[in-house]
């Protein structure tokens, strides 16, 4: 499944533990050229920057999945869909999406340890941001059931900053499209979308003389 970081540095390369993708490397190179770790005794400014980098990629294995799913569970169309749904059984809504964009921020520490003393503290932010468009999809019993239709592109950049001196720098951006279907993984009951479905009894179903309207898209 794609993570965060593959949407900021790519795919990394099979291999050794630590051997990042060309991405990372670069992105570790821009740390160290810029000064905010710089050359020790111990350890030259590219060593502690590629030590860095590693790390934060390491802190960036969150799938983007979980990012979109989070946001749909917090307000959307699909929310009011998986709890009409799921409060009446037997009723299947179809969810229309336009256009939905969704912006993402993470922060974390990162130490720079040169002979097992920490020299500096660095901070990556990172921002995510998912644009989603002409989504149609399928809610049925709380939960999204399947996808029809909808395109997704998603934008990451990295900026890593340090209080002294204070400074920020972008050390990695990158934009590349997100299949939806394959990161939802739709199957086996859906994804979950209400507190309440999570039990894994899905509603009894309504026969379909009972069961109310299906087709009512919500936008």
């Amino acid at each position: 499944m794609t993570t965060v970081r593959d949407i900021v540095f790519g795919e990394l390369i099979p291999g050794e533990a630590g051997q990042a993708a060309g991405e990372v490397e670069a992105a570790a190179e821009r740390l160290a050229g810029v000064g905010l770790v710089a050359d020790q005794p111990q350890a030259p400014a590219a060593a502690s920057a590629r030590a860095v980098m590693a790390r934060i990629a390491e802190l960036l294995n969150i799938e983007v999945a979980e990012v979109l799913v989070g946001a749909w569970r917090t307000r959307s169309a699909l929310l009011t869909a998986a709890r009409e749904t799921h409060a009446t059984p037997g009723l299947r809504r179809e969810v229309s999406i336009r256009n939905f964009t969704m912006p993402w921020e993470y922060e974390a520490d990162v130490e720079v340890v040169v002979d097992g003393s920490v020299v500096t503290t660095l901070t990556a932010a990172v921002t995510l941001r998912l644009t989603v468009t002409a989504l149609a999809a399928v809610v049925e019993a709380g939960r999204l059931t399947a996808l029809t239709a909808g395109a997704a592109l998603a934008y990451g950049e990295l900026r890593v900053r340090c209080s002294l001196p204070e400074a920020e720098h972008l050390v990695a951006e990158r934009e590349r499209p997100v299949d939806l279907q394959r990161e939802l993984r739709l199957g086996g009951g859906g994804v979950v979308l209400v507190d309440e479905a999570r039990d894994g009894t899905a509603p009894a179903q309504a026969s379909p003389a009972d069961a109310p309207d299906a087709e009512s898209p919500l936008r």
